[in-house]
């Protein structure tokens, strides 16, 4: 079949374009109501302008310049899957409700998200902070801006995220499954055109230049091109609308566009520098099959490294991915016994000083419900941070906890006994026995916490008690996000922690000041009732110093979902990267064969053997584990520089900065030897086709 390669190649722009497309804009669900607006946060009520003056002064901005203004709540009951959508519009006979629904509708489903949308009425009372996004004219939010502050209400004019900005959001997240895509085109194209090296000489013969050459190509491949095009737009409106009815559905088709855009100009240069080889081997040659060595082995070979190099990390992540995987899937039983329980979320909205009070008072109602053993609290941190800096310790975890965490969940120590509740005025350091080595220094560590700085005024420093936990116990943490990142960025929330160092607190404790205790409640490390929550407001608690409830089971469950992408997105990263090598290695070793067939057969008709005729190939193929060799030892010693700035200053390095990894040269060349042996193997078959063809190629 003609253009086989290159039919494939459009093929895979267009599929790859419709998957980024598609990740793109469910990715853009993040920003609801991104394009087009621009908006005015509101952060400062000094002069305590009440809901009604702001509800009139919105719906006067809206009629005087016809614009859109929406204001985008969490819902109390479900802050990540609900949301209150309050909007107004100038336009006459314009169905408000309606557009903002349409504007702010998902592009993806999953996890769902509720839409509750009304109109801005006096009669609802709502805090003025928040931010307000103004459809229309920059004039029209200036109006706004200007009005607010006449009420005495300040804050800050932000604008809307460019499509750009979106776009280039994604593609730093997902680089290593785009490169793997767009490597994987490239290949393909390339491996493509040098094998049709006899149908571009026949035309060569006819006295057709390069561009002839792509002409002809172009003319040949524009049918089957507008063909596949239409089809796949078919196929994917047919799609969208079984997904989620088209929503969205411009916003999908900017990300596809540009997506298929980018790829058709990299698409186009790799097949002229392919077309460019194949033109610079002599037509007789080319008649052959054959093509220069120099041009096609400088287009294959730095993909065959990056393939290699490549495989390594996405192999890596893969098994990461299950690891994670496997630990969300093994909460799920643990996650029955969350129940109803939520963790909460504090307004975001608020000078400083606001801010401060929110989190003092936050705290200090949390400490009530602790000491009536109505919360459970807890707080992750990295064991690196409690050693010194040159001691390795993994991802150990330190988890500070209250007595009724540790009775949800026993903790045995050596002697197979459950420990108990915390004496007054104790700390309890729990060290599994494997840790023992490092027990002073992180027991030292952790009493630093409860120096006088840390401290409460009028509150004594702790006694603190150290005891051995037996070795092999795993601990559910909720949806608790450590205070760390992961080398990703992420927060690290794998709900199942082995083996962790457990700070135990007395319930109740002022050993933690309501400030400390209020951050740990935004981290989800604080764990209460709904009933306690809606309760407390307008009693123990003033209104308005909760944003949000957010259910334990809903926070696990979307955090498992998310896993479970990353899989998938590691996965096909994984697959490409071995297609990838497979195809560029089998592209080498047939352009190989077809040029080196006359002197293949003529040192077989002398009586050498396999490994004599071919020792130049396969001693080139070394070039691979080389280049790779290299670039690992080059990667480490970067590493060393960045993490050896840290040492010399007594810190330990971050999680971000990756310290130097030997371990990755293992599975790197075990990678480049199966690319050899694949080599290998394809050169064997060739050798025995040509010898055994009695020597007619050559």
């Amino acid at each position: 079949m003609r253009y086989i390669g290159l039919k494939f190649a459009i093929c895979l722009v267009l599929i790859t374009a419709a998957l980024l497309g598609f990740l793109a804009a469910e990715d853009s669900d993040k920003h609801p109501g991104w394009q087009g607006s621009s908006g005015l946060e509101v952060i400062d009520n000094r002069s305590g302008v009440s809901w009604e003056q702001v509800a009139a002064t919105l719906i006067a901005v809206a009629d005087r310049h016809r614009v859109g203004i929406i204001r985008v709540d969490e819902d109390f009951h479900d802050g990540n899957h609900r949301r209150n959508v309050y909007v107004t519009s100038g336009e006459p006979g314009s169905d408000h409700v309606t557009w903002a629904r349409d504007l702010l509708r998902p592009f993806g489903r999953s996890p769902t998200l509720e839409l509750t949308v009304r109109s801005f009425e006096p009669g609802i009372v709502l805090d003025p902070r928040a931010t307000y996004r103004v459809f229309g004219p920059p004039d029209a939010a200036l109006d706004l801006t200007m009005r607010f502050e006449k009420l005495g209400l300040f804050g800050a004019q932000t604008s809307s995220l460019a499509f750009k900005q979106i776009f280039a959001s994604y593609v730093l997240r997902s680089a290593g499954l785009i490169v793997a895509l767009l490597v994987g085109l490239v290949t393909l194209t390339v491996g493509s055109v040098l094998l049709s090296a006899r149908r571009y000489a026949v035309w060569r013969l006819h006295g057709a230049t390069v561009a002839q050459l792509m002409g002809r190509d172009a003319r040949a491949l524009g049918p089957f091109f507008a063909t596949t095009l239409l089809f796949f737009g078919m196929a994917i409106s047919v799609f969208l609308l079984w997904y989620n009815g088209w929503n969205q559905f411009s916003i999908f088709a900017r990300f596809v566009g540009t997506a298929a855009a980018l790829m058709v100009i990299i698409m186009m240069l790799s097949y002229v520098l392919a077309v460019l080889a194949v033109s610079a081997t002599s037509v007789l040659d080319a008649l052959k099959g054959r093509v220069r060595s120099g041009p096609a082995m400088t287009l294959l070979y730095p993909l065959r490294i990056v393939a290699v190099l490549m495989v390594v990390p996405a192999a890596v992540g893969v098994a990461g991915d299950y690891a994670g995987l496997t630990n969300r899937y093994s909460a799920l039983p643990y996650a029955d016994r969350a129940g109803e329980s939520v963790n909460i979320t504090l307004p975001g909205y608020r000078t400083p000083d606001e801010s401060d009070r929110d989190f003092e008072e936050v705290g200090a109602w949390i400490r009530q419900l602790d000491a009536r053993g109505r919360v459970i609290v807890m707080k992750r941190d990295l064991l690196q941070d409690y050693l010194p800096a040159l001691e390795p310790s993994g991802e150990t975890e330190v988890l500070w906890v209250n007595d009724t965490f540790l009775a949800g969940q026993p903790v045995l120590d050596t002697a197979g006994s459950r420990v108990g509740p915390a004496p007054e005025n104790t700390v309890r350091v729990i060290i599994p026995e494997h840790l023992n080595q490092h027990s002073d220094a992180i027991s030292d560590n952790v009493l630093r916490s409860f120096g006088p700085a840390a401290l409460p005024p009028e509150v004594a420093a702790p006694r603190t008690q150290r005891l051995v936990a037996a070795n092999g116990q795993t601990i559910f943490t909720y949806a608790v996000n450590s205070q760390s990142i992961d080398s990703n960025g992420s927060p690290m929330n794998r709900p199942m922690v082995h083996d962790p160092v457990i700070v135990a607190l007395p319930n109740g404790a002022p050993l933690v000041n309501n400030t400390r205790l209020a951050s740990w409640a935004s981290y989800y490390g604080v764990v209460l009732s709904p009933e306690d929550v809606t309760s407390s407001l307008g009693r123990n608690l003033p209104v308005g110093r909760i944003s949000a409830m957010l259910p334990v089971a809903g926070l696990l469950a979307d955090n498992l979902l998310m896993e479970f992408r990353r899989l998938i997105s590691d996965a096909l990263m994984l697959g490409l990267t071995i297609a990838v090598l497979a195809l560029a290695t089998v592209s080498t070793g047939l352009l190989y064969g077809r040029k080196h067939a006359r002197a293949i057969y003529a040192g077989h008709v002398a009586g050498r053997s396999f490994w004599r005729i071919h020792r130049r190939a396969l001693l080139f193929e070394s070039i691979v584990p080389a280049a790779v060799l290299a670039w690992i030892c080059v990667s480490n010693w970067q590493r060393a520089q960045e993490v050896a700035v840290y040492i010399s200053r007594g810190i330990p390095a971050p999680p971000t900065v990756s310290a130097p990894d030997w371990s990755r040269l293992m599975p790197a060349m075990t990678a480049s030897a199966v690319a050899m042996l694949l080599f290998t193997a394809l050169l064997f078959a060739v050798h025995r086709r040509i010898t055994s063809a009695a020597g007619s190629d050559a």
